[in-house]
């Protein structure tokens, strides 16, 4: 049975379809260029408010022609056979796989593998269901390219809203496996003085899960060393935030060409989701939208902060 995903799901898979396209057209000049999905996810996917079909991310990848990816892996832990099976046509004669395992246990052999590659442009995407990848494995992706120019590009789905389900504030206790998993994500458990802050109150729901982007987009600068981090917060039809999408890149073309996508992608999803709920209602008439100046930036770059509640965010705001 084919997964039902909503409205967001497509919009984030034109981002990345529209991001490859550019990414290899820029380095058409290399006689490689390698893609990394960690959650490749399932064969099967719908448009849940269309009924279309839905490419997934692996697919999006093999689409990419012009030129094309020249080594693909797609790590997948509970669909790998399916997505095996479905991808074979588009995978065949190409230096294409699907890897079954968790992506945490086994991104050090799959990145060895590809040793001889490590100078090739080199982009992962990482789109787990909630919590579901280690700093280590953001470290190992990092540190691949050491000694070239550029490192792998990330574009990292970010749960906010998945995880800070699991931090309770109604009195009860954090299970140590939670907290445990969450450590394990940011690398570090400096996220607990955000948690402590929301649970006195000094922080609302909503500022929050900002500083829990933030911690997470300062640490892939400062510590693994990224030039920029850009974030995307991705809503539902309701208004509800479900997760940031992160990228970082050290390269300048890829920090214009996410800088584009993204100031398209905060012109177009509001629309989006306009049309959604217009569906939904049964309106038929085309809803008119004001006009938006092209030229007129709506996402632009800014830096990550220091750590909330850390020495360094106190220095900067004296």
């Amino acid at each position: 049975m084919a997964r039902a995903w909503g409205f967001w799901t497509r919009w984030k898979l034109e981002i990345l379809a529209n991001y490859l396209d550019a990414f290899s057209t820029a380095a058409s000049g290399l006689s490689e260029r390698v893609y990394l999905d960690l959650f490749a996810g399932e064969a099967d996917n719908i448009d849940r408010d269309t009924g279309e079909p839905l490419r997934g991310s692996a697919e999006v990848a093999l689409d990419v022609k012009d030129p094309p990816f020249t080594r693909l892996r797609f790590i997948e832990l509970e669909h790998a056979e399916e997505l095996r099976q479905e991808l074979a046509p588009k995978m065949a004669g190409r230096d294409a796989q699907v890897l079954e395992g968790n992506c945490n246990e086994i991104i050090v052999d799959v990145l060895e593998a590809l040793r001889s590659q490590k100078w090739a442009p080199t982009f992962a995407f990482l789109d787990p269901n909630g919590p579901d990848y280690s700093w280590s494995t953001l470290v190992a992706l990092a540190g691949f390219k050491k000694g070239s120019p550029y490192k792998v590009e990330l574009w990292i789905l970010f749960p906010e809203p998945m995880f800070v389900r699991f931090l309770r504030v109604d009195g009860g206790t954090v299970r140590p496996e939670d907290r445990e998993r969450i450590s394990a994500m940011f690398g570090t458990d400096t996220w607990v003085r955000i948690y402590e802050a929301r649970l006195s109150r000094g922080l609302t729901p909503s500022e929050a899960r900002g500083e829990y982007v933030n911690l997470m987009r300062w640490r892939l600068e400062n510590v693994l060393g990224y030039r920029w981090t850009h974030t995307f917060e991705v809503r539902t039809e309701r208004d509800k935030p479900i997760y940031h999408m992160i990228f970082a890149t050290d390269n300048e073309a890829g920090n214009d060409i996410m800088t584009y996508l993204y100031n398209r992608a905060a012109r177009e999803f509001p629309k989006m989701r306009l049309e959604v709920i217009d569906r939904k209602k049964g309106y038929t008439e085309q809803r008119l939208f004001e006009d938006v100046d092209r030229d007129r930036a709506l996402y632009e770059y800014e830096p990550p902060l220091p750590p909330f509640g850390g020495p360094e965010r106190s220095s900067a705001n004296n």
